[in-house]
Order: C-alpha cells, then structure tokens, then sequence
C-alpha cells in the first residue's frame, strides 16, 4: 500500500532494469520439419520480451501466414557469468 490512499504500489517500469533473455521455442510451419530455434532478446519483463519475440517472427517468417510456435524456455540471463566456464589450460576460449 502506498500509505497516503490505499491503493497496493505498482511497481514502475522504467525502474527494471533493461535485461538479456534467453528463449528456446520451435517453430512449426504447415507440413515441414519443427524449426529448433534460440534467441536472446533485451527487455524489462516477460510481457515486452514476448512482444520483441512476435516482431522477431514477423521479421523472419514474413510470408508465412500462420505458424505455430512453442516456447520451451524464457529466462533472464544472470549478469554474473561463471568465467571458470570458458577457460581451458587458463586461456580464454569463447
């Protein structure tokens, strides 16, 4: 409650902070083979990811009339990368 009205605190947008996600989906398209597919989208929230997700798919099926798409991960991407996973022999391998 914000004390002075009574009304719950909405949590303010602009306050998240803009964040790397990660989605696995596929992608069926009429009679062909399910597409496997991975993207990383920025956004605040789940709700704007999936927005920038529907553009992605306009963008890459643009003739495709109807597709049907299965979003089998959507997840932030912590900020704090374990480097221990990149190296080999104490060199960096990307």
């Amino acid at each position: 409650m914000d004390g002075q009205h009574g009304h719950p605190e909405q949590p303010d947008e602009t306050l998240q902070p803009n964040r790397e996600w990660l989605i696995e989906y596929y992608v069926e398209r009429g009679q062909e083979a399910p597409m496997h597919c991975l993207t990383i989208i920025r956004g605040r929230n789940a709700d704007e990811v999936q927005g920038r997700l529907y553009a992605e798919l306009r963008d890459n099926f643009p003739l495709d009339v109807k597709l049907e798409v299965t979003v089998t991960k959507m997840v932030p991407i912590d900020e704090d990368t374990d480097e221990g996973l990149f190296e080999i022999d104490g060199a960096y391998q990307p």
